[in-house]
């Protein structure tokens, strides 16, 4: 197998910490590297060591302590490659531009927002402006085209090779077989007189009112699958629409 490097990785971050200085020598940001010509600030460091905290805390909030002490050290490496990956990108003439609204569009649809005004909205209640978070997914878009034409072009396996690692390594690939059960349910809503008397037992709903809420019910399971089929989330409708006990799991059930 062809060890292969990435050539653009030869540019060393410069000195650290230097203050960037107003005419009233006020300290008003603090570099903290300096790769090339462009900077890093200590807020784009304190932005994405925020980040990190956020990211560790959806994956595994028990953890997160600990993920985040794990990862925090590489923190200030992963800005300065980024920036390396991001001005080779720019000697390359890549822009990402057009994957950019390509990138929206599709964040939009999957949040199930109707327009791209809303998309900004969700985007500032995150405690981050749009402006920026266009560019920080500008700068992802870049930085995957680098790897994927940089690394990816000067990779070649050979069948043969491949074949040799599959067989070398098949007991490792292989994974039980798994039955993931979900559900949502859907529980038709019969109203029932009080009952008279001392009588414990109320009386059962006329079948009109049996059946009404049958076919409402049923109404109401069409239009969810509708929702889902069209793209909408499972787990979310389960935790909004479901009846059943298993709604406060997303309508997870068996994993």
């Amino acid at each position: 197998m062809k060890k292969t490097t990435l050539p653009l990785l030869l540019a060393v971050a410069g000195a650290m910490l230097f203050p960037v200085l107003t005419a009233a020598d006020s300290v008003v940001e603090e570099i903290i590297a300096r790769v090339n010509n462009e900077i890093i600030t200590r807020t784009e460091y304190a932005h994405s060591r925020d980040q990190l905290k956020q990211e560790a805390q959806q994956q595994n909030a028990a953890n997160a302590d600990r993920i985040v002490a794990e990862k925090q050290r590489d923190v200030l490496r992963d800005l300065i490659d980024q920036q390396l990956l991001l001005q080779k990108g720019k000697d390359m003439g890549i822009t990402g531009d057009t994957e950019l609204i390509k990138r929206l569009d599709e964040m939009r649809k999957q949040m199930n927002l109707s327009t791209m005004e809303e998309l900004e909205k969700a985007a500032e209640a995150q405690g981050i402006s749009y402006e920026e978070f266009k560019q920080n997914t500008r700068n992802q878009i870049v930085t995957q085209r680098v790897i994927g034409q940089e690394v990816g072009s000067h990779m070649a396996l050979a069948k043969d090779e491949v074949k040799k690692f599959y067989e070398e390594h098949q007991s490792e690939m292989q994974q039980p077989e798994q039955i993931r059960l979900s559900e949502i349910l859907v529980a038709p809503k019969v109203a029932t007189a009080p009952a008279a008397g001392t009588d414990p037992t109320p009386p059962a709903a006329p079948q009109a009112d049996t059946d009404a809420a049958l076919a409402a019910a049923q109404a109401k399971a069409q239009d969810l699958l509708d929702q889902i089929r069209k793209g909408s989330s499972f787990e979310d409708l389960a935790k909004k629409q479901s009846d059943g006990p298993s709604a406060a799991q997303g309508g997870e059930v068996l994993a």
